[in-house]
Parts: C-alpha cells; sequence; structure tokens
C-alpha cells in the first residue's frame, strides 16, 4: 500500500472542518500523481476508486461541514484506496475502503479499543455516522 500523508488527528481539537476538507481532498489529488504502478503492483487509484472516494467526502463535508476530520490516503496493489481517520484520545479509527472497481463493496471499517466491525455502506450517511461517533470525546 502506498501512503501519501499520515495523519493523527486530536478528535478534540477545533480545527476547521474547511481546512481538514481542503487537505483530504489535497491528498486525494496527490494519489493521481503516482506512477502507474512499481515492482508490487497498481500504485495509482483506478478511476472508480478516485471518483467514488471523491463523492463520499464531498458528500460528507456538506453534513458535517466544521466537524470534518482531517483524514490520510493511500493505495493498495490494486488501485484501491484507503482514507484513514485515527485519533488517539481517544483512541478510534475509522477506515473507508473504496475498492478498484463496482464489483467490491465500498467499506468501513470502525476500531475503539476492544471494539470493531467493518460494514458495506450505500450511501454516505453511514459514513456521517461514524466520522460523528469518531468526533465524540
Amino acid at each position: 500500500m502506498t501512503v501519501a500523508k499520515e495523519q493523527i488527528t486530536d478528535s478534540s481539537s477545533s480545527n476547521s472542518g474547511l481546512s481538514n476538507f481542503r487537505s483530504t481532498i489535497e491528498r486525494l489529488i496527490e494519489l493521481l500523481d503516482l506512477e502507474e504502478e512499481d515492482e508490487y503492483g497498481i500504485l495509482k487509484p483506478t478511476e472508480y476508486a478516485f471518483r467514488t472516494a471523491m463523492k463520499l467526502v464531498v458528500e460528507v463535508y456538506d453534513s458535517t461541514g466544521n466537524s470534518f476530520p482531517k483524514a490520510s490516503t493511500g493505495t493498495d496493489d490494486r488501485g484501491s484506496i484507503t482514507l484513514d481517520w485515527t485519533s488517539l484520545e481517544p483512541e478510534r479509527t475509522v477506515r473507508l475502503f473504496c475498492p478498484f472497481s463496482a464489483e467490491q463493496p465500498v467499506d468501513i471499517y470502525h476500531h475503539a479499543k476492544n471494539e470493531n466491525a467493518v460494514e458495506d455502506i450505500a450511501s454516505s450517511s453511514t459514513l456521517v455516522y461514524w466520522l460523528q461517533w469518531f468526533n465524540k470525546i
């Protein structure tokens, strides 16, 4: 997996959601500048993965505004995109997986201490829910 930039978020901070949104969008766009592939597989995201990630991030920002947290981005060896929101206090993670093709589901992984789960998402409202959970102190 290629990680463009990693970000640990202080979920209690009052960072501007607009600034976090812009940073996340810039990181997604940076993925398009990656080489097509290396000896391990594809580096650059597929058009499907990129469009899916952008659509969800924009829709979530429209719903969350100033509470939008900054995400780190990466790709896997098939061209899928992963967005990670990680917090140390409280220790929480939300990971959005946008697959390389429409044949695979878009998934959200969420983790806090001893609880974690993965679920398929059909709309941005599921991601909004888990990012609101992520932002709770």
